[in-house]
């Protein structure tokens, strides 16, 4: 009874705004369109979230509690906009700064029947749109304008608790309820033997025949290589049977925009992501953009660079679902590929495309799956330290990182299933297991998951660093199965301010000495720290190099040590050091900078430009008493080690420090 009477409250509130929207509020200028760059974002599947309010359910048919076989899973399930309200502090937790959650209009409850008579449920994701001005009656409420108004509080929700809510807006289709094509088309008249519940057409004025393009689906197999001709193609043919508006018609496009205005204006919602974008004209989107007065980035579901970048830009959209660089990820992260592998979609080969989004490269959303694609946990294998190795990748490089719901308790496909083609069945389970009664048997909320913690600390380090949310981004080293790079804030407040970051994709340890960057403003003998790992330390050598270890599977990020002593540079001069072929000479000793006397962490080699007289310039902590001894190692490891005593220095407090020894 509290709950209802909260709920007319706040529907009152709700008529009274809406009584003001018209009169008072200025008109929101088409420049108003904002970047969500250095946003974090989190993928809410409704239904399939949390049901926080059981009296919104479907009934019947149309809703199954259990997720025992895959048609279970193509049902409704309850989930809700209450449900993200109460769940908001779970999500807060993760630190991220915005929420995208799947349509927000009423669906198609009941397909109309395919070829075999089977009619399926489509409801629960929201793309197959039934009223395009109503507020869907399963995540809210059966009253239009109550469930409407719950929609509002959940974005009003979200503001007061700092967090963004992007809202997934459907302008390329309605639901699939046209018969026949052509001249033909046509929607049913009689409801016989179909389903209860069943809409033979969509609302008023949406079911005009004539707003639709009525030529029947896309043909994928004609879709490669993009010519003019295959991308009108996908432009005017129905995306899986549902009925292609023609967007040509300007009372069609001037329908379903209003109507995506419409959400905009009255929740204050902040951005779109625009579904089946693909199947759009990008100048179309841009449109649209500019109609809503917020930041979108849509679907283009292609791994083509060239083509992908079409719909980027100041006349298209503010960025795009990279879908290239999710392809690149899946193949090196989950698949253990090669990161410079030139033949297949790698991360090296995307990446080296970058420019094509000029401008709008940080504005590119990164993913390494989502509810169209198979879990990344599955192509994995379900091995965990892949995906937190893969999460890192997103949370670290240029973009927008979106995780799908789920992904921080570690859950891969339902029983594991890999799916071909578009996923829309096992990798959308919910965060609740329930029985036939409807009781919750498993809770998917558990915010102790190693994967829910990585994904806090991956969001504290973005808010920490504006270089991981604008900073450019550059190659360091790539190989086999090491790659890494650096982000960088090249001007204003926090110019210079530079992170590395290193990843390693197979078993393992792979040592690696990699060059900084030219553009760096890291000088040698700074020290840099591993953001996650304190006691993991290197320094800058006087030719500006870094050597980096990594085990199997793992990445480290480095940030300018601003806690670290001073350093001051010593050279080694070691004279007389006879060799034989394959030896070089190193330095060890007493102190983290020279090994701490492990011959395999010894720096060097030194250089010999007079020989036997060998050279090595070593940053060491100013005004340490050191000890130390020069070695010798050949390509096999075996060492030889300097006669006598242990040799002693005290490096200078300031200045440079010189020593030479014979061997």
């Amino acid at each position: 009874m509290k709950r209802m009477y909260k709920r007319i409250a706040k529907l009152m509130s709700a008529i009274l705004c809406m009584a003001l929207i018209f009169t008072i509020l200025p008109a929101i200028p088409a420049s108003a369109a904002t970047s969500l760059r250095g946003e974090s974002i989190y993928q809410i599947m409704v239904d399939r979230f949390y049901d926080g309010d059981p009296t919104n359910n479907a009934t019947g048919e149309a809703f199954r509690y259990t997720e025992n076989t895959q048609d279970d899973y193509r049902y409704m399930h309850g989930g809700d906009w209450q449900g993200i309200i109460d769940k908001i502090p779970y999500i807060k937790g993760m630190g991220y700064t915005a929420i995208w959650i799947s349509p927000v209009t009423d669906p198609q409850l009941w397909g109309i029947p395919d070829a075999n008579g089977t009619q399926w449920p489509t409801a629960y994701h929201g793309y197959n749109v039934y009223n395009p001005n109503r507020a869907n009656r399963y995540f809210g409420a059966e009253d239009p304008q109550e469930s409407k108004a719950i929609l509002k509080e959940l974005v009003d929700t979200c503001h007061e608790n700092g967090i963004k809510v992007i809202i997934d807006v459907v302008p390329n289709h309605v639901g699939d309820y046209l018969q026949g094509i052509g001249s033909d088309a046509h929607y049913l008249t009689d409801s016989t033997g179909l389903k209860e519940g069943t809409q033979l057409q969509p609302v008023a004025p949406f079911n005009n025949v004539q707003w639709y393009h009525n030529l029947g689906d896309i043909n994928w197999d004609l879709e490669h290589p993009h010519t003019a001709e295959s991308t009108q193609m996908l432009e005017d043919y129905d995306l899986g049977g549902l009925d292609d508006i023609d967007l040509d018609n300007e009372d069609a496009k001037s329908a379903i925009y209003d109507s995506i205005k419409d959400w905009f204006t009255y929740t204050g919602a902040d951005a779109a992501r625009v579904d089946a974008a693909k199947c759009m004209k990008s100048s179309d989107i841009h449109e649209l953009q500019e109609y809503l007065g917020v930041a979108t980035f849509g679907e283009n579901f292609d791994m083509d660079v060239s083509f992908v970048k079409d719909w980027v830009g100041d006349n298209a959209e503010t960025g795009m679902l990279d879908f290239p660089l999710f392809q690149a990820i899946v193949n090196d992260f989950a698949y253990g590929q090669n990161f410079n592998n030139t033949s297949e979609l790698s991360i090296q080969a995307v990446l080296d495309q970058d420019w094509m989004y000029g401008d709008h490269l940080n504005d590119m959303v990164t993913f390494i799956d989502n509810h169209d694609r198979n879990r990344f946990l599955t192509e994995a294998g379900g091995d965990v330290d892949k995906l937190h190795n893969a999460l890192t990748f997103i949370y670290t490089a240029r973009g927008i990182p979106v995780v799908f719901q789920g992904t921080e308790q570690n859950r891969g496909n339902a029983n594991g299933q890999i799916i071909s083609g578009i996923a829309d069945t096992w990798n959308r389970w919910s965060m609740q297991t329930k029985d036939a009664n409807g009781t919750v048997t498993k809770d998917y909320f558990d915010t102790s998951t190693d994967t829910y913690q990585l994904i806090a600390d991956l969001n504290g380090l973005r808010s920490q660093y504006e270089a991981l949310a604008d900073g450019t981004q550059r190659e360091m080293w790539t190989s086999m199965h090491t790659y890494a790079f650096s982000r960088r804030v090249d001007s204003g407040e926090n110019e210079g301010q530079e992170l590395i970051c290193a990843f390693h994709n197979a078993e393992g340890t792979e040592t690696t000495t990699m060059s900084i960057r030219a553009e760096s403003s890291i000088t040698p003998g700074t020290t840099l720290v591993n953001v996650f790992n304190p006691n993991d330390k290197i320094t800058v050598s006087s030719d500006k190099k870094i050597t980096i270890s990594l085990t199997g599977n793992s990445s480290k990020i480095y940030a300018v040590d601003e806690d670290a002593d001073p350093l001051v540079p010593v050279t080694f001069t070691v004279n007389n050091a006879t060799t034989n072929w394959g030896e070089n000479v190193y330095i060890t000793g007493n102190c983290d900078e020279l090994g701490n006397w492990d011959p395999e962490k010894a720096v060097g080699p030194a250089v010999c430009p007079d020989y036997p007289a060998w050279t090595l310039t070593v940053y060491l902590p100013a005004g340490s008493n050191i000890e130390f001894k020069a070695i010798k190692k050949d390509e096999s490891g075996n060492v030889t080690w300097q006669d006598g005593d242990n040799r002693t220095y005290t490096v200078p407090t300031t200045g440079t420090g010189q020593i030479s020894i014979n061997w």
